[in-house]
This record gives structure tokens, sequence and C-alpha cells, in this order.
């Protein structure tokens, strides 16, 4: 093993790097030149790594030797790039923006977005393709090294990210550095960090900069880095105290921005945007790999446009490719000026704005590849935002592809200059702005290694936690309380203690805590309780763990053990905090895992808030345990002969008991009620009617199988039944099964799904499955892209069956409309079906009677199916969409109703219980994604 250099990894949205430095000596960083493919020909060597994965068809990875066999033959680099504008269906891109979109599961199969021409099983998880990536520049490094005794494995290594990354996406870049097959004990930096590591590498004590330092030794410096690359813009603030000329003066990062994911992305999207009807008329929209091909050649235009090697006026010419084998013909192609490109990058993402400028918080955002872009393309007022509040910027170092145009960097430094009252700050020099990042990390780790000459940069972010107050847990409209438990600035390895008074947990199951960060709470101390503001917190993936205990004396499952919190920031960069027990006789420790599905569980509330609301049952202690002593009593015994057991019956004495009718009973109410439905399962085998009330029970109970704490773990308990399998498997119980697990659809997992549908796939693809087992495969949002391809042609095919022969078809067209649905109820955009699918089904049901009281449901199947969701993957075609809506309109339906097909509505607490289809108890929080709500 030798350790001799420091290697630094800039793992970036467009483009990746390796440097590296040796730990001995003052050789300054070096850029590994990377082997790469130019062409399925041509291999070259370059600096940097395009950050794009290519599938290649059979015929190229024969040619290509199967030379990616690590990486399941996907290709990164150069040729990956080019092939993103030709065959964009077959590559992955954007990997790195992927990892902070927490209502997506990371780790599931997605890429390339909206790909048609992969099959599942050939996509690959944001976090494999980042992996990949990472992989790629291992094996560079071994091919370059490996022999010399210098193993990558052996090297000190030191991975980039955006400062305003939070811990949890931080940790997923661990996890595509632990894939990629990374030694343990790499690191992460901020990227505005590394790029002012190289600066101070590069330049010596002749900078202005110093000279300012050392004639102005009174007074504190700032320094500004300005980091916008492809998919983020990243700020972050640096204090110089100053000292002698000879000596290095004290730098401390003081303030870093949210995550902003806005970058030179976004232009080439606007561009695209801003040619589209110029090619198409009023032909629509340009959609799948035409579009690509359009994003891709305006990414070039920009490139040409603001290189500053054409005049204002030089006409730049587009051309887009036209469709089948006649590509030639086809082609269509437009101009622009260079000034126009100009303006548009200058006045729609640089525009000039006052110092008092907030980013506007709009319904939509320019968005693409299933990326939630921010709502506000302005970079200049995202800048004043961050800058309010903050010292006089002194100096500016601007790093990133973005800013490499001397336009665009003369545009921002006139914006603060006029923040400042005309003081303008000095532009320190980057001439490498494509490998500073990758070059200061590999400085950081040398420093590192010296103990030397570092910036003082502690928790980018304050953390607090979710607590209860009286008052919320009373009145659901009371927002949180939120408690620090890390405050900003916090030195790594520092342990901070909270000791909440009356904190404890429950033993023997999980336990979930929500957690929120802020950049602006600079002040807050440990313990600090704050109230929740949504402009000042970004809500983080719920923290959770498993409460065990062992074998203790006197401490058993279900049992309580106070506890306090103690969080730190280690030394690699990532936040940990962990459950302490106070208690003497279980001297334990539990650490807090994030939850990086939070996509499957409790979501961002409606109103703003980071979590569903803690809430009482709306009944007293009193009533709830008669409820339950009710419930462990009719479950317990035979029904009387004079009597008949029926699950109304029950909900009826329950009401009396509880003193409320059953639609006002609240989920609190309704999940305390279950354990002794629960504990009493086995009582379904007392009678038919007893399985048939237990189950009818459940599903009330546990509707609709998320969105309350702890669910997950109910969820668990419940499947015991489909284990056990019914008592009495007549048509009776499976008719109930069939409606309880339909209720709870939202809280069985991927698998779940599958192994629930696995018996009855045949009998429902023969026409055969009686009516609720119907309904229930539409339920299933996250079943296999084959089997909902199945079911569609199969449910298709039933209903014009069934209208021919005047037969009941209701239930088919009410699966269809969720199988179809624009909006996912409780999982990710990645589980839509393509809009190919809806057009299909309309092409099917056009001519049919939509006012016919057999057919009316086709209303909400269309309502559900051709929603716009201001996603052009997953966006109906506009030309269909008001076809659509026509139908609809003539069916009677209004046109409040239709403006959801018409154009982008963001999808309200109302919608979403509508989406739903049945009215749902009080303090749930169905998960309301930003993909679609923003």
């Amino acid at each position: 093993m030798t350790t001799r250099y420091s290697i630094g990894i800039d793992l970036g949205t467009t483009n990746s790097a390796l440097a590296y430095v040796p730990l001995v000596g003052s050789e300054p960083a070096g850029a590994l030149a990377i082997p790469q493919w130019e062409t399925p020909g041509t291999l070259v060597e370059a600096p940097t790594l395009p950050s794009f994965l290519y599938l290649p068809e059979d015929a190229l990875t024969a040619q290509l030797g199967g030379r990616a066999t690590e990486t399941q033959g996907w290709i990164a680099g150069r040729l990956a790039r080019r092939r993103a504008g030709e065959a964009a269906g077959r590559v992955a891109r954007s990997a790195k923006s992927w990892l902070c979109h927490h209502t997506a599961d990371r780790s599931a199969a997605i890429l390339p977005w909206g790909s048609e021409e992969l099959a599942p099983a050939q996509k690959i998880s944001p976090v494999r393709a980042a992996a990949f990536i990472l992989n790629h520049l291992r094996g560079a490094w071994d091919s370059h090294f490996a022999q010399s005794g210098c193993a990558f494995d052996d090297q000190d290594i030191t991975i980039t990210v955006p400062a305003s990354f939070d811990a949890a996406a931080q940790r997923l870049t661990l996890n595509a550095a632990e894939e990629a097959g990374f030694p343990s004990g790499i690191r992460l930096l901020e990227e505005p960090q590394a790029a002012f590591y190289c600066w101070l590498e590069q330049y010596s004590a002749t900078d202005p900069m110093w000279e300012r330092l050392a004639t102005h030794a009174a007074e504190l410096q700032h320094v500004l880095v300005v980091d916008i690359g492809g998919g983020t813009s990243d700020f972050s603030l640096f204090e110089l105290r100053p000292g002698p000329l000879s000596v290095m003066p004290d730098i401390r990062r003081v303030a870093v921005s949210e995550h902003i994911l806005l970058g030179g992305d976004n232009i080439d999207l606007a561009l695209a945007v801003l040619l589209e009807p110029r090619l198409m008329g009023e032909r629509g929209q340009i959609s799948g790999p035409r579009w690509d091909h359009l994003v891709a050649s305006c990414r070039h235009l920009k490139e040409q446009a603001l290189s500053g090697s054409t005049s204002a006026n030089e006409q730049l010419t587009v051309a887009l490719p036209g469709r089948g084998a006649s590509l030639v013909a086809g082609t269509q192609a437009v101009t622009l000026a260079r000034d126009e490109v100009v303006r548009l990058v200058l006045d729609g993402f640089f525009p000039a704005c006052e110092a008092r400028a907030r980013p506007y918080r709009t319904q939509a955002g320019l968005r693409d590849w299933g990326l939630p872009y921010a709502t506000d393309g302005a970079v200049t007022r995202h800048l004043a935002d961050f800058l309010k509040g903050r010292p006089r910027v002194d100096f500016v170092l601007f790093n990133g592809g973005t800013l490499q145009p001397a336009l665009v960097r003369q545009r921002l430094l006139e914006q603060v200059a006029t923040w400042q009252g005309g003081i303008r700050p000095t532009e320190l020099e980057n001439s490498e702005p494509d490998l500073a990042v990758a070059r200061g990390a590999a400085r950081f780790g040398k420093l590192l290694r010296g103990h030397s000459g570092r910036i003082a940069a502690g928790a980018a972010r304050a953390v607090f936690l979710q607590v209860q107050t009286a008052q919320a847990a009373t009145h659901q409209t009371v927002p949180p309380a939120l408690i620090c438990v890390l405050p900003r600035n916090a030195p790594p390895e520092h342990t901070f203690e909270v000791n909440l008074p009356g904190l404890e947990v429950r033993t023997g199951q999980m336990v979930n805590f929500q957690a929120c960060s802020s950049t602006r709470h600079g002040r807050c101390q440990v313990g600090d309780v704050l109230p929740w503001d949504a402009e000042a917190f970004h809500a983080l993936p719920p923290l959770q763990t498993v409460i065990n205990t062992g074998s203790e004396p006197g401490v058993g499952s279900g049992r309580t053990v106070p506890v306090r919190l103690a969080a730190k920031m280690n030394s690699l960069g990532l936040l940990q905090i962990s459950c302490v027990s106070t208690d003497p006789l279980t001297p334990r420790s539990w650490p807090l895992e994030w939850n990086l599905r939070p996509h499957e569980h409790d979501r961002e509330a409606a109103l703003g808030w980071p979590a569903s609301m803690p809430i009482q049952p709306n009944a007293t202690a009193e009533a709830q345990q008669a409820a339950r002593d009710l419930i462990l009593t009719t479950f317990a015994r035979p029904t009387a002969r004079s009597g008949r057991l029926t699950a109304n019956g029950v909900l009826g004495h329950l009401e009396r008991i509880v003193g409320l009718p059953r639609h006002e009973w609240n989920a609190a109410l309704l999940r305390n009620l279950w354990p002794g439905l629960n504990e009493r399962m086995n009582g379904r085998k007392l009678s038919v009617e007893h399985e048939e009330a237990w189950l009818t029970l459940a599903g009330f109970m546990l509707r609709p199988g998320f969105g309350f704490a702890h669910d997950a773990l109910r969820m668990d308990e419940l499947w015991r039944l489909r284990d056990a399998g019914l008592c009495f498997p007549g048509k009776r119980s499976r008719t109930q099964a069939h409606i309880l697990w339909r209720r709870v659809a939202g809280g069985l997992t991927a698998e779940r799904q599958a192994m629930l549908l696995a018996g009855e796939l045949d009998s429902i693809l023969a026409g055969k499955a009686a009516p609720e087992l119907v309904r229930l495969s539409g339920s299933l949002e996250r079943l296999p892209r084959e089997t909902k391809t199945d079911l569609i042609e199969t449910f298709i095919a039933q209903v014009l069956k069934r209208v021919e022969a005047k037969q009941h078809c209701t239930p088919y067209l009410a699966a269809l409309g969720f199988l179809l649905n624009r909006v996912p109820i409780y999982s990710g955009p990645e589980t839509v079906l393509p809009p190919e699918f809806v057009a299909r089904a309309y092409t099917a049901f056009e001519d049919l009677d939509w006012i016919e009281p057999e057919l009316v449901e086709l209303q909400n199947l269309f309502l559900r199916a051709a929603r716009v969701v201001d996603d052009r993957n997953l966006d109906v075609p506009k030309s269909l969409r008001d076809r659509i809506a026509y139908r609809l309109e003539a069916a009677g339906v209004t046109r409040a109703c239709t403006a959801t097909v018409r154009a982008f509505t963001p999808v309200g607490r109302i919608d979403r219980t509508a989406l739903y289809g049945e009215a749902l108890p009080a303090g749930l929080v169905l998960g309301a994604d930003p993909d679609f709500e923003r």
C-alpha cells in the first residue's frame, strides 16, 4: 500500500474531472487525462469527462469489444454526450441533480428519464449512474498509475459536492462512491471551497487581494464564490481576517446558499422552448428524441453565441431532423441572430434587479427530464436573496461552465456593485474553471494531511428536528415547532447534546424524526426552539431507526425509554444524529438513518410544513379504551344466535361509544383502534361474518396505508394476513380482501404489490376477474411497467367487448383511470406511463357515448389521464388534450374541471383527495409531490 497522492474528484452535472497532487513536495495539482470514446472508432484522452452515460446498441457494443463490463455496458464521456442529441432514450444525464430530488426514488432504475427505447430492466438508478461515472474515473487512474504501485484505492480521496447539498444528498453521493468500489474513508468537500482552494494555490502575494489585505489590516474582507455549472447555482461567502503579507490569512466560510437547481441546462431548455414554435408553427409540441436533439443543438448554439467569436447580428442556425426514414427531406431549420441569444441569456437568466429582490415563487418553472428546476430562472434574484443581510462583497471568484462567457460575469459584477452603492468587487481570475474544483479538492486533501492552511468551515446549515407543542397537538392548522440540534458552522467531530423534557421513544418499533435545515439561522444555539417558517427552513427526508433494547431487565417491546439527542458533523462531512438512552438500565445508543425513500411514506404537507402534523385522537381516553374493548370482545367469541355480525353494525356501536359519526374520526383515533383489531386477526376463524367484518374494519382503520406516523409498521402487521390467507376463501371474503388491499395500496412496497397480484394475474388478463379485483389492480401504482401495459391492453379490450354486449364495464374504466393517471397518488413520477397509452385509450373510446350512465366513468378516466403536470415526457400532446377537453365539455363536464386538462394547475389538497377517490380521515398527509405541485 502506497499513499503518495491526494486525489480530488469533481463529480459534475455536465462534466467530471480528477486532479491529483503529491503529498510530499511543492508540486502543484495536475489533471488526469481521462480515456474515453470520442466516436465508436476513436479513443481519446481529455482532462474532463462529460457526465453522460450511453448504453450502445448491440452492434456498437460488439464493435467496442465489451470494454464497459464494470458499468454493465454503459459508456461515459464524449461519445455519450454526442449521442444525447441523437439517441436520447439511450443516454442517462444529470445524475447529480437527481441525487437531491427527494420525491423520487434515487435507488430506482428511472434513467434515462422518460425513455421508451430501453426496457425497464436496462435502465439505471441515479445512484448507479453516479457510481458508473466514478467507476470510470477510478479505472482511468489505475490505467495510469496502478503499475507504478499507486493504486487508486490506496490514495487519499476527496469528492466534491455542491455546498447546497443537504445531508441526504451527501449520503447518496457516498453511496454512489461505495457502489463504484471506492475505499472507505473518502471525504466530501463543498465545491465553492474547492474552487477557492485552487485559486489560493495558484496566485501569489502579488495578487490585488493580498495587497488589499495588507493595506486594510483593520478590515475584514469578503470573497463571494459564484459557481454555476450545468445543473446547479451555488453561492458561498468567505471571510478573510488579514495578517502579515507573508502569512496565510485566516479564512472562514461563513454562508452558503440554499439548493438551486438552475444552470446551463436551463438556458438550453429555454432556447429550445423559444425555437419550438418557430419550427412547428401550429403543429404542436416537439417530443421524444426530436426534442432531445433540439435541446442538444441549443447547447451548441448557446456556446457559439456566448463565445465572443461571433458578431451581434450574425445569424445562427438550428436544424431539427424529421421523422421516419425520410430524415433529410423532413429536416426543419430556423435561424436567429446571436444578439437574440445574448438577450435571452442576460434578460432571462441574469436580469438587472434591486438588492431587495427575491426569487419569484411561481406555480411552475421551466422543467424537463423529470427534474424540479428552480421556479425562478433569474440567477441574479437568487443571488440578491443570498446576499441580503450579508457583509459587503470585496472580491468575486467565478466558477463553472455557465460563467465562462465574460459578458455573463460582467453582468453579475455590475449587479453586486449596484447592490453595494456602486462599490464594485474585484474579480479573482480563474484560468481553468473546468478543472478548478478538482484541483482544489486535491489540494485540500494534501493540506488536511499537513494540518495547515485550511479554510475554517463547519456545518453549512443549522439542523432542526420537529417537536410537538401542546397547541399543535390539538389544532391541526398550527405549524410544528423546530428545535435546533446542530448549529450552523458547528466544527467537525464536536458532539452537541439535546435534552428535551419528557422525550421518550417506544421500544421494539420504528421511531421517526422529521428533520429540517436552514442556512439563515446562524445565531441559533443547540436547544433553541423556533416556529416553522416555510421560507426559512428546508424539509429533509425523515430520520428513522428501530429501537431495539435487547434483553435488559425490565425493558421489553412496547415499553418506552427516556432518551436525549446527540448530533455532530463527522470528519468526512456527514451529519450524524443519534438517540441516546438516559435510562441506566438501558445504556444504549441508536443512530438515526435518513429515510432516502420518503416517496413511499409521508411527504411534505400541503400547507408547506415539513411532515404530517402530529395530532391527538378526537375521542377521550375512556372512549378509546371502551372502543378497543368492544373490538377485542367482538372478535373473541361467536355471535349470539339472535344477532348477525356486520362491519356496519360494529361501526355503529363504535360511533355511540366515541360520540362522533365515523366520517369525523381522525387518523390518530383510527390508528389507535388498529392494535385491538390486529390482536384479534385470528378471530376471523370464528365465522365468515367475522372475517368479512374484520377485513372491512381493517381497511377503514388503515386507509390509505400511509400518511401517518409508523404506518409502515402497521402495514408489516397487516401483511401477515396475506401470508396466512383467508379463513373462508369464498366470494364474500375475497371481495372484502380485494377492497381492503385497494384501500391500503399506498402502504405496499413494489415487491408486495407484485406478490399481491401474482396469483390473480392470469384470471385478470383472461377477463375473468371479479369487479373488485379489477379495481384493485388499477390501484397498484408500483407494479412493473410490463404488467401495467398488459393490464391496460386487457382492460381496453374488455370495455369494448362489454359495451358491445351491454354488460357492466365501470370497474374496468375506473381501473384504467388510475393506471393512466398523470399524478401518482402515493408513488413517484417514475411510475407514470408515457402519454402514448392515453392516446391508445382515447382512440379506443372516442366514439362511445360519454354521457351514458354505464360509461360516465370515462369522464373521470380522462380527467386523470390527460391532466397537465408540466413535464414534457408525461404530458399528453396539446392537440390530443384539446380533443379530450372538448369531449369532456360536450359530456357536461364544466370548464373549471377541464382546466386541468388544458393547462398546468397545481394539485391541491382537495384535488389529491379527489384523485384518491375516497374520503380520508383528518390528520393524514397524502404525498404532495413537488414535481406536480410547484
